[in-house]
């Protein structure tokens, strides 16, 4: 008796290993384009935290608390005052696409700033804000 396998069988296995290939490649792309999108919106939470953090510290900059009164916390000040980080600003959307993300930054790091609004209630902190810088 012969030790080994059948060409069939060798088929077989190949034919299944493809569906599986089939299957799993497009659920492993989609679950690394979410968590591109994930990264990228902590990141914005992150710059936004870092612009609160900014603001309770320099309260003086605060805009009015009037209807429309603005102002901007660029990402440098953050920086400069040691609030932000080179990694906390690094853009996982810069070197591929993410699909579905709202005013997707293309730089390597975000740039711009952070626009400080009063809403009749409290702050609001809105980034990335095209009028800010």
């Amino acid at each position: 008796m012969k030790k080994g396998f059948t060409l069939i069988e060798l088929i077989c296995v190949i034919a299944i290993l493809g569906l599986i290939a089939l299957i799993a490649v497009p659920t492993v792309n989609t679950m690394i384009q979410n968590s591109r999108k994930e990264a990228y919106q902590e990141q914005i939470d992150t710059i936004a935290k870092a612009a609160r953090t900014y603001m309770t510290t320099n309260s003086t900059n605060l805009p009015a608390q009037q209807t429309n009164a603005s102002t901007c916390v660029d990402i440098e000040d953050m920086q400069k005052e040691g609030i932000l980080s080179k990694e906390d600003i690094t853009n996982p959307c810069y070197d591929t696409t993410c699909e579905g993300v709202d005013n997707l930054q293309t730089s390597k790091n975000f740039t711009g700033g952070v626009k400080v609004a009063w809403n009749g209630k409290k702050y609001i902190y809105t980034y990335p804000s095209s009028s800010c810088k």
